[in-house]
């Protein structure tokens, strides 16, 4: 009984061993969450660079206001401040001591559903939004929706080549009574 158990334990752990099949799919995957997170951070900090730097250089952001295509467009996109989120009607408060204390807007994705293929990938996630205004002690959720992102890997590094972004509280950009886009 002993040695059945020890060599099923050790099947278990060869099967997880580094180097198979399956290890590769899961870096991946962890690669594309890694990217959309740094795709999240830069939007919030206003990093130009670093938001243009998860697309292809031929990358399409499609948003609410239409399309923006390729990574220097993008990079300006960000870099002029037309999707500040900052801008909605937030009065900047004061600190304690006296100083401004300027709103914040952060964003959340989550449900992430990963396909790869691969050298390119598809999914489709959720996404979330909220900020603060005069009262710092409370939050406002803002916005909510979905992505649609297309990936390719080059050089070992994955892309977005297109990052589509639905928004369920603007009527032109909602996903309502489409069906599911993970659907087989």
């Amino acid at each position: 009984m002993k040695r059945s158990l020890l060599l099923s334990v050790v099947l278990l752990l060869t099967a997880c061993a580094p180097g198979r099949e399956g290890d590769s799919a899961t870096a991946d995957r962890l690669a594309i969450i890694e990217l959309q997170n740094r795709y999240v951070l830069a939007m919030d900090y206003f990093d130009a660079d670093g938001y243009a730097a998860v697309f292809t250089e031929d990358g399409v952001l499609d948003w609410a206001r239409g399309e923006v295509k390729g990574r220097a467009a993008i990079r300006e996109f960000m870099a002029n401040g037309t999707y500040d989120l900052r801008k909605l009607n937030f009065a900047p408060a004061q600190t304690p001591d006296g100083k401004e204390w300027p709103p914040m807007v952060r964003h959340i994705i989550t449900n992430q559903v990963i396909e790869i293929d691969g050298d390119t990938a598809h999914a489709v996630s959720y996404w979330m939004n909220y900020g603060n205004n005069a009262d710092r002690r409370k939050i406002e959720w803002l916005s909510f929706g979905s992505w649609d992102d297309k990936f390719v890997k080059r050089d070992g590094k994955w892309f977005f080549t297109r990052h589509t972004i639905y928004n369920e509280t603007n009527p032109n950009r909602f996903t309502a009574g489409q069906e599911n886009p993970l659907k087989h």
